[in-house]
């Protein structure tokens, strides 16, 4: 199995849970967790890093510039 190239991390104490991350990834990499966070929403997570082509378009469209993108070692 190919090794993930990119590695993606949602900062789950500032994500408002919007969703705009979830609309322009076509490779199915975010979900919403299950717990809220300290804010009293449900932030976003990245759950298939995995799938990730880098295309950076989740890192542009977050409104509170809580996820990062690097890439793999």
């Amino acid at each position: 199995m190919e090794k993930a190239k990119y590695q993606i991390e949602v900062n789950a104490n500032i994500c408002k849970g919007c969703g705009y991350c979830k609309e322009v990834c076509n490779k199915d990499v975010f979900a919403t967790a299950d717990k809220f966070n300290s804010q009293g929403y449900k932030p976003n997570v990245a759950v298939h890093s995995e799938n990730c082509v880098g295309c950076l378009r989740c890192v542009y469209i977050c409104p509170d510039f809580a996820i990062n993108l690097k890439e793999a070692c």
